[in-house]
């Protein structure tokens, strides 16, 4: 599968309306980590990483890309992760492809690695552009504080780490200036980690 997608000013003027805006609007944005300076990016490549798993009724799975900007003839790799739900919904959370050893842990004292850390960011920084609304300037998202709500229960700890086991989180974005809150549930087995989340309070 390859798609492809082109933009001409250092910063959009409008919302991004598909995947392709929404990973090239990632890609300017200073604060994310992006290059605002660049006035020509594309999506110059896609790839399945992690091939679809589906459930046990066959309408519902998860899949990961890599999609791979061309930042002024610099390649960037993003991962790009879907979950679609058994009602068809489909979740899509995005993050730049960095090594774990490059990964930066976050402020408070989340019990999830860096690598779950840079997984659940990307899943609300998309989740609250949606709550946003389209209509939303702010484009960006950053943690501001991790705190545990409800230790590891049910399962084992290594290292400080849960290995299997239930806990819950509040994770405070910045969203560009306002504070907000979301509840973070993670379950986690020696096979990986899922999680959900939603606005404190919903």
């Amino acid at each position: 599968m390859a798609l492809s997608a082109c933009t001409t000013t250092a910063r959009p003027t409008r919302a991004p309306s598909t995947l392709s805006d929404l990973v090239l609007a990632l890609d300017a944005s200073e604060r994310m980590g992006g290059d605002p300076h660049c006035r020509a990016r594309r999506v110059s490549n896609t790839e399945v990483v992690v091939p679809v798993e589906t459930t046990a009724q066959g309408v519902s799975g998860r899949w990961t890309e890599r999609w791979t900007v061309d930042r002024c003839g610099m390649p960037v790799p993003y991962v790009v992760k879907f979950d679609r739900a058994p009602d068809g919904d489909l979740d899509v959370s995005m993050q730049r492809e960095v090594a774990d050893t490059d990964a930066v842990a976050l402020p408070g004292n989340s019990l999830a690695d860096r690598t779950l850390q840079r997984d659940t960011l990307a899943f609300l920084a998309q989740r609250d552009l949606f709550e946003a609304g389209p209509e939303a300037r702010c484009r960006t998202r950053k943690v501001v504080a991790t705190e545990v709500l409800e230790p590891v229960s049910g399962g084992e700890v290594e290292g400080a780490r849960p290995v299997a086991g239930r806990w819950m989180e509040r994770w405070t974005l910045d969203r560009c200036g306002q504070t907000v809150p979301y509840v973070v549930q993670f379950t986690t087995t020696r096979k990986g980690t899922t999680f959900i989340a939603e606005p404190q309070g919903r």
